[in-house]
């Protein structure tokens, strides 16, 4: 067995490259969907068509918007305008102070 390595043109490692990018979202979003599965069975009290967010602090408790970005890979001004929503509904608390600042269920 040879050492035969196979050379792709620049259009098809680009090509490769999408493809291993759709990969990897399905491969997380089924990830994300299975355990927001999982975080609703815990908390049979929020209702089925919870948002995520609401969901995933449920389970933590607290988190910093940070978080929320890295956890559904949102932009910052996505994540700072979902939060904001929550607080306005009611749903969620804010806390803290500049860098410092959490969200929890609200009580």
């Amino acid at each position: 067995m040879g050492n035969t390595a196979t050379t792709y043109t620049a259009s098809e490692q680009a090509c490769l490259r999408r493809v291993g990018e759709l990969l990897a979202r399905a491969i997380a979003r089924k990830c994300r969907d299975e355990e927001m599965a999982k975080a609703r069975k815990a908390q049979p009290d929020l209702p089925e068509d919870a948002d995520p967010i609401l969901i995933f602090i449920s389970e933590v408790g607290e988190c910093s918007p940070k978080e929320v970005r890295e956890r559904f890979s949102l932009s910052r001004t996505t994540a700072f305008r979902r939060l904001s929503r929550l607080v306005d509904s009611g749903q969620l608390e804010k806390f803290g102070q500049t860098n410092a600042i959490r969200y929890r269920l609200a009580a």
